[in-house]
């Protein structure tokens, strides 16, 4: 479990679960926690002098009871930095309140108080990796259940009730069952693209460095490209179970592609690119004109209605300007129309 500020906050307050407890104290008792990066040592060195405030036995006391000293030495730093932080904050609201009473002459104000509705906190963070040899099963606050493969990593927040949508961000591969919440959308985030379910199965991996692959088991997904610097086509594509699509999340252009196509002769169609080839075999038109569109940055013009239930499958040699050799041999095969607006 990754040591974050939110979670030794959280373990200071006494509202770790068992797990995080254990995690915090290990940290401390192997000296994996950077306590300098959240207070700086020239702040705490003159914490003494503050004058005190009421609370200071008290906060002492806590922290003492929530640690447990082992390497005296060593622990009763680390208890001074965390005494410090909160001897800090304390000291000023008390400088704060000592300097409002000096600075006010009038003799007598009967002051009403408005009632403040409280600020709701924004939640903290969960963090999963997982180094080991196998996969690693991640339950998420709404419900879902995440398998995290090896050499990847997940985060999420700790509580969906005060958010309007359920954000995972994921490094690596991992497969997801959502549970069902049409008021709050589903969404993995990775390198320059977004994959949103509102129940469904689903698995999506960036193993490599510069693609991405999705694969949908059921249910129904929308994958979209986050904005980006190439000037490439932005991403929108909709997948039913069984489909998958690898994209190059740099340039985004598709790499490959497989579809189950919607017609009575339930073809199965896919795309894809290797070794400086194209292969199209049984891919419906409408998917084709959208991966040339797509990967040459090119837009095209077409009557939807002639592509409809029209299927292609060829072999190419890749190069700047296949796009045209492609488009020319499925006009002449299938009687159709179709014209390069402008290559953007």
């Amino acid at each position: 479990m990754k040591i974050t500020k939110e979670l030794v906050e959280k373990y200071l307050r006494g509202e770790a679960n068992t797990e995080e407890v254990k995690a915090v104290q290990n940290a401390l008792d192997n000296n994996q926690l950077n306590l300098d990066d959240w207070l700086p040592a020239s702040e705490w060195h003159n914490i003494e002098e503050h004058i005190a405030f009421e609370q200071h036995d008290s906060i002492k006391q806590s922290l003492i009871k929530k640690i447990t000293i082992r390497d005296t030495k060593q622990r009763i730093y680390a208890l001074l930095k965390y005494a410090a932080i909160l001897l800090l904050v304390g000291t000023l609201g008390w400088e704060s309140f000592q300097y409002w009473k000096t600075t006010t002459n009038t003799p007598t104000i009967t002051a009403v108080q408005k009632k403040q509705t409280p600020k709701l906190e924004s939640p903290s963070n969960f963090y999963y990796i997982n180094s080991g040899n196998s996969p690693m099963q991640v339950d998420v606050p709404d419900g879902s259940k995440i398998e995290l493969y090896p050499n990847s990593e997940v985060k999420f927040a700790d509580n969906f009730s005060s958010l309007s949508t359920r954000d995972i961000h994921l490094k690596g591969k991992a497969k997801f069952v959502v549970a069902k919440d049409k008021s709050r959308p589903f969404n993995v985030h990775t390198t320059g693209l977004t994959t949103t379910a509102l129940g469904t199965i689903f698995s999506v991996d960036e193993l490599k460095s510069s693609q991405t692959k999705v694969r949908l088991f059921e249910g129904r997904i929308q994958l979209k490209s986050l904005k980006n610097k190439t000037g490439s086509l932005p991403l929108l594509l909709e997948f039913i179970p069984n489909e998958e699509i690898t994209i190059d999340h740099r340039q985004l252009q598709i790499i490959a592609e497989e579809r189950m196509n919607s017609s009575k002769f339930n073809r199965r169609g896919f795309y894809s690119e290797k070794q400086n080839t194209l292969i199209f075999k049984n891919l419906a038109l409408k998917d084709l004109l959208h991966i040339i569109s797509q990967n040459y940055n090119i837009k095209l013009e077409f009557n939807s209605e002639a592509i409809e239930d029209k299927y292609y499958s060829g072999t190419y040699e890749n190069d700047p300007s296949v796009f045209r050799k492609i488009l020319s041999d499925i006009q002449e095969l299938h009687h159709i129309t179709i014209t390069v607006q402008n290559k953007i």
